[in-house]
């Protein structure tokens, strides 16, 4: 499973595009993320932007992207499940 989200503006707004976008994965099974340990992941990678967006000024200009991949070694015998994740945060001037 893959999932991204991203949001521009003001942390108000980019809170608001990803709470929005955030409700996909982790929308209640099995309409969302189905593995507790990618659901977990996506959870804590939602709280981390929201402690980022935190930090900037309110009528400060941010960019976030985030990312996530999880995927199996052998897909067959679902062993070996490895996840990635990728947040990029720009400040904007």
């Amino acid at each position: 499973m893959s999932w991204s989200v991203s949001g521009s503006g003001t942390p108000a707004e980019v809170r608001g595009q990803l709470s929005e976008q955030f409700k996909y994965p982790l929308a209640d099974k099995p309409q969302g993320i189905d593995n507790d340990g990618e659901r977990e992941t996506v959870k804590q990678t939602f709280d981390l932007c929201e402690q980022i967006l935190s930090t900037f000024d309110p009528e400060g200009k941010v960019t976030i992207a985030a990312s996530g991949h999880m995927g199996f070694a052998d897909w067959e015998t679902k062993k070996g499940a490895y996840q990635s994740v990728s947040i990029t945060v720009t400040p904007q001037s």
